[in-house]
């Protein structure tokens, strides 16, 4: 996987744009969380979504409802960066 890929993936994520956030997954992606991470439990999600339509909406409106790290523009957000 090239830098880029993961960088805009990182940023699309932390933009809680639900356009931004849909190009990046498929229709059929999954995402999985240890069973009980704070991700998941703060806002009673699942730690196993399934389908893009489950992913953005949750990236993109029931995280950022319960988190201080994304109660700020989304231009303010530190953005990760892949290293090595």
């Amino acid at each position: 996987m090239s830098h880029d890929i993961i960088q805009n993936a990182f940023q699309a994520l932390a933009s809680n744009d639900p356009d931004r956030i849909a190009v990046v997954f498929t229709e059929d992606a999954e995402w999985l969380s240890p069973q009980g991470n704070a991700t998941a439990v703060a806002p009673e999600a699942s730690d196993h979504m399934v389908g893009r339509k489950a992913i953005v909406r949750f990236s993109a409106e029931d995280f950022p409802a319960c988190s201080p790290l994304t109660s700020a523009s989304p231009s303010t957000h530190p953005v990760p960066t892949a290293t090595g």
